[in-house]
């Protein structure tokens, strides 16, 4: 499979990857044969790119950490919490606790690097996008970190409610593509003690999950919000959380910045290791997080063009391509002829 940029999709080309809204609700099926019209569709949609079926790149095979089914399920439960708060009710409960349960069995049998693949989106409800996948990566940097399996229940449960204060923010401060003024700034820090309140008065969740939701923009060195505490005061949960929060964040397109590419936010990452960051999380992600995903195409030092087929844990920037112009494959690791050669750019 490859990664194609809506721009250049073409009929005939079959869809490698389901495409379903923010809601869960299936848009396009996987192995669906493209035409003018579902090109026009998804081009609607908002969706950057997609992955495609083709023989060429056959060999390029990833797994999602979570299957499409429990992310579509996931996004159901997260849309649901998200539009009963903003009328102060609270979800079911038990409902979310399947689909945490469902996505931590996953977290912990998966094996490979963090997050092979690219998320498709659509451009509408970018909140549950976004809470459905730093609870994702969340549980899997906690999985890698050796969390036990209660604490990966929370961290997941708190990655999906992280943001849920933000229902309580106007619409206006919340897409603003513009600097906030001071007022507006202040609201928007209130967010994570906004969700902590409400969740601690409409749901039964431990502490852990509601210290998770009220921490995740604190600081490592302190100069976080909302409360200014530093390194060990901030629960470990929430500091994965927020590493999570922040990668997602960066990597994905809003109304105020196109995304950045995944070497570039952990690039910053790493740069402010011991400031904003948990050194311990930083110096796990630098290892394991996929920085280039599997089917996407890379442009090597050589000029030539090739298609990432595997991806490698503790060697991250060094993943096995397939050269677009001769069909060669090359594990950028493990050859000693492609030693001397580098990834120039990503090309998504």
């Amino acid at each position: 499979m490859r990664y194609v940029l809506v721009k250049n999709l073409e009929p005939d080309m079959v869809l490698g990857q389901e495409i379903y809204d923010s809601d869960g609700r299936l848009l396009l099926s996987k192995h669906t044969v493209l035409n003018e019209d579902n090109i026009s569709f998804i081009i609607f949609t908002g969706v950057p790119g997609v992955y495609i079926d083709e023989e060429f790149s056959e060999d390029a095979k990833a797994e999602e950490v979570v299957g499409s089914e429990v992310r579509r399920a996931a996004l159901r439960i997260v849309h649901d919490v998200f539009i009963k708060a903003g009328r102060h009710e609270a979800a079911s409960e038990k409902e979310l606790s399947q689909v945490v349960d469902r996505i931590t069995d996953d977290v912990i049998s998966d094996n490979d690097v963090v997050e092979n693949l690219i998320t498709i989106r659509t451009h509408d409800g970018y909140t549950y996008f976004h809470s459905v996948d730093v609870a994702i990566l969340s549980g899997v940097l906690g999985a890698r970190l050796g969390l036990n399996e209660q604490d990966l229940r929370d961290i997941v449960t708190a990655g999906f409610l992280h943001d849920v204060g933000k229902v309580f923010i106007s619409e206006d401060i919340l897409n603003a593509p513009r600097k906030l003024t001071p007022d507006e700034r202040t609201k928007m820090m209130d967010h994570p003690r906004m969700g902590y309140d409400f969740l601690k008065d409409k749901y039964n969740f431990n502490e852990h999950v509601l210290q998770g939701v009220y921490q995740h923009h604190e600081w490592f060195n302190g100069g976080g919000y909302p409360r200014r505490i530093a390194g060990n005061d901030i629960l470990f949960l929430a500091r994965i959380i927020k590493v999570a929060d922040v990668y997602d964040a960066m990597t994905g397109k809003r109304s105020y910045h196109n995304p950045y590419l995944p070497s570039d936010v952990l690039e910053y990452i790493m740069g402010r290791n011991g400031m904003e960051f948990d050194p311990v999380v930083v110096h796990m992600m630098s290892r394991e997080l996929c920085v280039y995903p599997v089917g996407c195409e890379v442009e090597l030092s050589n000029g030539f063009r090739a298609v990432v087929l595997a991806n490698r844990r503790g060697s991250i920037m060094r993943p096995k391509v397939k050269i677009r112009e001769t069909g060669e494959e090359i594990d950028l690791t493990e050859d000693r002829k492609a030693w001397n050669l580098t990834i120039t750019k990503l090309l998504i």
